[in-house]
């Protein structure tokens, strides 16, 4: 929600119509990455290379697609964050259940 409430106020500021959906579009660019749970610098400045060159289809350049094909860039201790705190709620339910 922080990431949110920042892009709202950062987007007040943007200039013009034209600024805001380039902001918004980047915004979604980063986010997607970062859901992903992938180098956000590196997916960035690799979709940028391949649209400036236009050496790839922009469906080969989304960030589900592009992690598949670069498994190097993936944030695995973002992974593991994300076991265990998976596995931490199972247990939590797991104990609440024990206790009723």
């Amino acid at each position: 929600m922080k990431r949110i409430a920042v892009g709202k106020k950062n987007g007040l500021f943007v200039g013009s119509l034209r600024a805001g959906i380039r902001n918004a579009n980047l915004t979604t660019f980063v986010a997607s990455a970062h859901r992903q749970d992938l180098d956000v610098y590196e997916y960035l400045r690799d979709v940028i290379t391949h649209l400036n060159r236009g050496t790839a289809k922009p469906a080969d350049l989304l960030p589900d697609v592009w992690k598949l094909s670069h498994p190097e860039a993936v944030r695995q201790y973002r992974v593991e964050e994300r076991c265990d705190k998976a596995q931490l709620a199972r247990l939590r339910s797991a104990t609440r259940r024990v206790k009723a």
